[in-house]
């Protein structure tokens, strides 16, 4: 089937308005017949298909049973898609911008991401993604808080059997220490695990390839445009649809390839720096700065790299 247009502020609506009818145990006919619209309008909002206006969402949010105030997330998600901006914020308001990434990149046919400071939350061990969110809330945050947001991003990563991931690692994020030798250790292992699936490669950019900017998770669809999603831990997560911001990005991922290890030398090169982790040994085999991509592919990685012990976070 051919690429049709249809927004991603669009989709993201249509999936909280499902969810909602979901929830007051009605179906779509139900809906239809106590508003008065054709069952093809209600298909048509809920798959992001029809632009839809704050009027509708008002109507269709009180037959589900929700008050004014409990829809207003809803309103706001619809002003910002009527505002045809070809962007948006997905903050706490709207649900969340880690609701707002899920729901895209269970959809997406293939996402490629590029992560240049931390192992991605994808793929993060439980252990790994405890220590970090106690460090970037280190202010009296409760155990529960801490728990809840491990569960969070544990339940996130079924996403990866949906679909194909891309996914390119900067080298500075695995040494990166967050926590202790031991959480590092397995946190490397289960990189070198999660890598042998068939839909996910994971590849290494060395850091003598130099840095590419920030962070980013680019979503090709089988029937949308292609989307991008910036994480902002002040602002929420912000999504990138107008193509003249998402080529951007889509030109980035070649020169990425270009010069990141194959899958089968990432692998190797996690592998051997997890092995480092255990031993509490810090010379490593990194030294990746003295070949050419062409090179590289070639030959096995040599030793003479040495990382700095001093823990970033205990």
């Amino acid at each position: 089937m051919g690429i049709r247009y249809s927004s991603a502020a669009c989709r993201e609506l249509g999936g909280l308005l499902r969810r909602i009818r979901d929830n007051a145990g009605l179906t779509a006919m139900e809906v239809a017949r106590k508003v008065g619209w054709p069952l093809t309008k209600i298909s048509r909002m809920e798959h992001g298909w029809r632009t839809v206006t704050t009027t509708e969402v008002i109507l269709y949010a009180v037959v589900c049973g929700l008050t004014l105030p409990e829809a207003e997330p809803l309103l706001e998600l619809t002003r910002r898609a009527e505002r045809k901006q070809g962007f948006y914020l997905s903050d706490e308001r709207i649900g969340g911008s880690l609701q707002s990434l899920i729901f895209h990149e269970s959809s997406a046919e293939h996402s490629i991401i590029y992560e240049p400071h931390l192992i991605h939350g994808l793929l993060q061990t439980p252990e790994y993604a405890r220590a970090r969110i106690r460090a970037l809330n280190s202010s009296g945050v409760s155990e529960e808080t801490v728990a809840g947001g491990v569960r969070t991003r544990m339940e996130r990563r079924q996403v990866l059997n949906l679909s194909r991931f891309t996914i390119y690692i900067h080298e500075q994020a695995l040494r990166f220490r967050v926590g202790n030798d031991r959480i590092m250790h397995e946190q490397l292992l289960h990189l070198v695990l999660t890598a042998a699936l068939d839909n996910v490669t994971i590849r290494i950019v060395p850091s003598t390839a130099g840095r590419f900017g920030d962070a980013f998770h680019l979503m090709a669809f089988s029937e949308h445009q292609p989307i991008v999603y910036l994480d902002n831990l002040r602002f929420g997560g912000l999504i990138l649809e107008d193509p003249g911001y998402v080529n951007s990005y889509r030109e980035q991922v070649p020169m990425l390839a270009e010069v990141a290890l194959d899958a089968g030398q990432s692998r190797e090169f996690a592998a051997e720096l997890a092995d480092a982790y255990d031993r509490g040994s810090w010379r490593v085999t990194a030294d990746l700065a003295q070949e050419q991509p062409q090179q590289r592919r070639g030959n096995q990685l040599r030793g003479g790299g040495v990382v700095d012990p001093t823990p970033i976070y205990e």
